[in-house]
């Protein structure tokens, strides 16, 4: 994307009137094909947002979580961080009324494959796979425990690798598609 085409985006965003109604966000962990949720949002007519760095540091700082906010109500749909947080899952959930959740599942051996090239290829460094593999297993039982008595309305379990997957996310936010497969995104080649 052009630096001219990338200002006037944000500048058209800066105007566009935010609005605290239903939103999607993917809360699917870091490395579970996120980023093919993102592009398929897109794909559906979603304005989606993925990884920010200034919005990451505006939670980050954790002081900062209402300009957060305001930067959600911005856009219809959202994966990556800082909105898959165990801490932001239950503000989001108050502050955007009817809004749906997407949780992708994985297995572990394969995540931590996929983890363990991308921390190669972006840092040079081999993870400690035995925190991650923790960090990983308690955020999915954050998100199973936390919507355990909600409506398949507003939360769905998928797995980007399902063939009929991006019909079944479609269908969960009421589209119609001729797709049946999520198309793949990020694919992170071992080193």
């Amino acid at each position: 994307m052009s630096q001219v085409k990338k200002v006037y985006m944000e500048m058209a965003l800066m105007f566009r009137k935010p609005t605290y109604t239903g939103k999607v966000f993917c809360i699917g962990y870091n490395k579970t094909g996120t980023t093919t949720i993102g592009k398929s949002l897109e794909m559906l007519g979603y304005r989606n947002s993925s990884f920010n760095k200034k919005v990451w540091r505006k939670y980050y700082k954790k002081n900062q979580i209402d300009k957060v906010l305001k930067y959600t109500a911005r856009f219809d749909s959202f994966d990556d961080l800082p909105w898959l947080k165990e801490d932001m899952i239950p503000i989001l959930d108050r502050e955007f009324p009817n809004s749906k959740f997407i949780y992708l599942t994985r297995d572990e051996e394969s995540w931590q494959q996929s983890l363990r090239n991308w921390k190669l290829k972006t840092t040079g460094a081999h993870p400690d796979l035995a925190i991650e593999l923790e960090a990983f297993r308690k955020h999915k039982a954050f998100v199973l425990d936390y919507f355990k008595d909600r409506s398949a309305d507003d939360f769905i379990i998928l797995d980007v690798r399902d063939k009929k997957g991006f019909k079944k996310l479609a269908e969960f936010l009421g589209q119609e598609t001729e797709r049946e497969a999520f198309p793949h995104f990020n694919e992170t080649k071992a080193i």
